[in-house]
């Protein structure tokens, strides 16, 4: 189902990705908060920290926050899809460029895996595509390395809220990937849904670290091949 490789996985992330696109064009917005609606303008769909930090959730209705907003000066954008598809092609080229297209797998509008190869210094390496894309698109984003995508995805999850990271982390057959798995909930494991998460949780199963012990066969019982195949992938298994 899947097999050991010495070949270290890197997910490149975009952080605030809608938000940092405005930024990148218009540097006035880097004194200000930015908060970025969806398509009807009714939700928050992009925050920049400032906003964050304010408490405002993910996909919260614009009414419910407008004045909090407003109070502090939030720069509020409706989404400019011609913007986003330009930074995000302007990224990968870079990636591509600079790893080579037999490598970079584009994940999402603003996530892409890298197959870095045998793990030598993974950190500059990190450090290398951080500043590379910054650069020439003016979008910040984190990297997470590991041994599958599964770990790659935690770690950059990880890397975006610890300051110590300076947004790249390396779990790369880590001492402390456990640790990192018994701090992540079940349901922020990568494609854990939220009713997976409620079935998991019924199981006692709480945790990335606690998934990564279970039976993958019972795993796939109580959810399908991709739960067990998960299970793998958090014991450094490459399987997707």
């Amino acid at each position: 189902m899947g097999s050991l490789s010495d070949n270290a996985i890197a997910l490149v992330d975009c952080n605030n990705f809608f938000a940092s696109c405005e930024r990148a064009v218009n540097p006035d917005l880097l004194s200000r908060p930015v908060a970025i609606l969806s398509n009807n303008d009714g939700c928050i769909i992009s925050r920049s920290d400032e906003v964050k930090a304010l408490g405002v959730e993910m996909a919260q209705p614009l009414f419910q926050v407008r004045e909090l907003l407003e109070k502090h000066n939030t720069a509020i954008i409706s989404c400019n899809h011609g913007l986003d598809r330009d930074c995000a092609n302007r990224i990968h080229e870079s990636l591509i460029k600079d790893r080579g297209s037999k490598v970079v797998e584009l994940y999402s509008i603003d996530e892409a895996f890298v197959d870095v190869g045998p793990p030598n210094k993974l950190r500059m390496l990190g450090a290398h595509v951080k500043d590379l894309i910054f650069k020439e698109t003016k979008i910040p984003v984190s990297v997470g390395l590991a041994e599958t995508k599964t770990l790659a995805k935690l770690a950059n999850q990880l890397a975006k809220k610890s300051i110590k990271t300076k947004g790249i982390l390396d779990l790369y057959r880590s001492p402390y990937t456990d640790l990192a798995l018994k701090r992540t909930e079940i349901g922020h494991v990568w494609g854990i849904g939220r009713r997976s998460a409620v079935k998991l949780r019924e199981h006692g199963i709480n945790t990335a670290f606690d998934l990564k012990n279970a039976d993958p066969d019972k795993i796939r019982k109580q959810m399908n091949v991709f739960g067990s195949r998960t299970v793998l992938e958090l014991n450094g298994i490459k399987c997707l």
